[in-house]
């Protein structure tokens, strides 16, 4: 079924398409727990952990809720990765993949969205070795459906 089939136009009410914040995604062949921990009260945690030699973190940057940019997110975490000590530079260096990663939740409105990253935000990913990931979340419709027309719970 269509879209306009499933929810009558008068009863859609989604948000816009909007930028939701910046992940920073790390792939390793080594642990990374020492790389999180060093980055400190800074970083939200979102996930940490893995093992044979496949280890991950998935981390925010706490002050990102703050409705930050993706240029300052961005940045933020980059100054954090800067600060790092010798060693856990290189577990950064080690890494498999260094992912930041910008999330972008659909709307039905507006017709395109853009986000336009500055020129400085792209040479501070470069510098530290890192790599641009775009994730679209859809439209959650079940919100934009009125209580009425849920479906009751069993």
């Amino acid at each position: 079924m269509r879209l306009h089939e499933e929810i009558p136009a008068a009863d859609r009410n989604p948000e816009p398409t909007h930028y939701v914040n910046v992940d920073l995604d790390v792939y390793a062949e080594a642990p990374l727990d020492g790389l999180v921990q060093a980055l400190g009260d800074e970083v939200f945690v979102l996930y940490v952990g893995g093992s044979r030699r496949k280890y991950e973190a998935h981390l925010e940057l706490a002050a990102s809720h703050l409705d930050m940019s993706a240029d300052d997110t961005i940045l933020g975490l980059v100054g954090l990765i800067r600060k790092l000590s010798r060693v856990h530079r290189k577990t950064w260096a080690a890494a498999k993949r260094r992912e930041f990663n910008i999330g972008i939740e659909a709307g039905i409105e507006p017709h395109s969205f853009e986000l336009r990253l500055q020129q400085a935000t792209l040479d501070a990913i470069r510098d530290v070795r890192g790599v641009i990931v775009i994730t679209v979340y859809a439209p959650d419709l079940r919100e934009a459906t009125p209580a009425r027309r849920r479906p009751k719970k069993k």
